[in-house]
């Protein structure tokens, strides 16, 4: 792929990063307001915590399922721009659309179109960006436009939405949500350019390795990372979806309070997505992903022993964010650490998809057990899916190159130390 950086000027580097920060963090809104309306429109819709899991559910596998269909249609084709456009469109016509919904199905089929609009446009805008970049930008522009959930989805929609829904309705509330996307997809076409694939000799293509699904299973980390995943998805979205529903029933919080603690957790996770991989820059990425893992339970943990309290509120705040802060490491860098190039990016998009599917299964079964056994129920669920993330991760091999290092001059030194010895 051609870097455009090269014909542009470094402007336009700056330019596209910013427009794909507003865009992606809008758009990850769009999908995540569902959770802060929920609670405003569960009387009128008659919905059960059942109807909610499902709901959330198959928002989630249209995510998962249209992202790689459209992915291949991309690589075959050439097209980003175009395809980019039409999916932020469709995501924030989609979103308005929820407001039109008077029923349970009707909301069901237009969440999953949300999420099918909008599971290609991160792979589609991530390969814009990389093409803009300059040499040895690409991760740093990548981390600022991941940045745009934290800083956007997470931290201002909370208090946007439920200021929004508490000032008008729901209704009105999916409407005006979903007016940023529609207006930055228009500013995505107005000033970027389609990114040209560069020609490849017949020589390279054909000795090119072809990546194969199937060799994943030879690798040991992409196995357990497909664990990782499932587990990670599961507590993640549990969370997401029901912990704006679990303030304002359980923890009876107003619904503008419930804002304000979840944007303090939005604060917070911004925080996390740099302290994370930093801690695994320094002490690994497996003992990285394992205590944060454990921290991570902490924030279901608290919310069931202590709904009404500071106790239950602020460990959401300090920690419920960790999960969304964690999947970078065994979704991106362990593989980039671990695989050959050609199975890279495969990889990365089977560890993602097997996590999204599967996971939103767990969580619309947690859904449908929490009309049975109480809404405190999807709770236990989350706290379990992120332990069992920290025992996944026990079975991980180190791929940091600081500490593969450290470990191989330890282990050539011991190996002298007892040749030493037999002298």
């Amino acid at each position: 792929m051609e870097n455009l950086s090269q014909n542009q000027p470094r402007f336009y580097e700056y330019r596209i990063v910013a427009l794909i920060f507003l865009a992606w963090g809008f758009i990850f809104l769009d999908r995540t307001a569902l959770a802060y309306i929920v609670p405003s429109l569960v009387e009128e819709l008659n919905l059960s915590n059942g109807q909610i899991g499902q709901i959330n559910m198959w928002q989630t596998i249209g995510y998962a399922v249209a992202g790689p269909i459209i992915g291949i249609y991309s690589d075959r084709t050439g097209k980003r721009k175009s395809l980019l456009i039409v999916a932020i469109i469709a995501t924030s016509i989609f979103s308005a659309l929820s407001a039109l919904a008077n029923s349970y199905p009707a909301l069901l089929i237009v969440r999953f179109l949300v999420g099918a609009s909008e599971g290609p446009i991160l792979p589609l805008a991530m390969t814009m960006v990389a093409a803009a970049s300059s040499n040895g930008r690409f991760g740093r522009n990548a981390g600022i436009v991941n940045a745009g959930v934290a800083v956007i989805a997470s931290t201002l929609g909370p208090i946007l939405v439920t200021q929004l829904v508490s000032v008008t309705n729901w209704h009105m509330a999916f409407v005006l949500v979903s007016v940023p996307s529609f207006i930055l997809a228009i500013l995505i076409w107005k000033f970027t350019t389609e990114v040209k694939p560069v020609e490849v000799k017949k020589k390279e293509v054909v000795n090119k390795p072809k990546s194969s699904f199937v060799e994943l299973f030879k690798y040991r980390n992409v196995v357990i990372s497909f664990f990782i995943s499932i587990c990670c998805m599961a507590g993640l979205w549990i969370l997401y979806s029901f912990a704006p529903l679990y303030l304002t029933t359980v923890g009876k919080f107003s619904i503008e309070k419930m804002g304000l603690i979840m944007s303090s957790m939005g604060i917070m996770t911004i925080l996390m997505t740099i302290v994370v991989p930093l801690f695994s820059d320094y002490f690994g990425r497996k003992t990285a992903l394992i205590v944060f893992s454990c921290l991570a339970s902490l924030a279901p943990l608290g919310l069931f022993l202590f709904p009404s309290s500071f106790a239950g509120s602020g460990s959401l705040i300090l920690f419920g964010g960790l999960l969304g802060s964690i999947a970078p490491i065994y979704m991106n860098i362990i593989p980039e650490e671990s695989l050959p190039f050609h199975l890279k990016a495969t990889s990365s998009a089977f560890i993602i998809g097997i996590g999204e599917v599967v996971g939103s299964f767990i969580l619309g079964g947690a859904g449908a057990a929490a009309d049975t056994y109480g809404l405190s129920f999807v709770m236990v669920v989350a706290a379990a899916a992120a332990l069992l993330m920290a025992l996944f991760g026990f079975g991980l091999i180190e791929t940091n190159p600081r500490k593969t290092r450290i470990i191989n001059s330890s282990t050539t030194l011991s190996g002298d130390n007892i040749a030493e010895q037999t002298k």
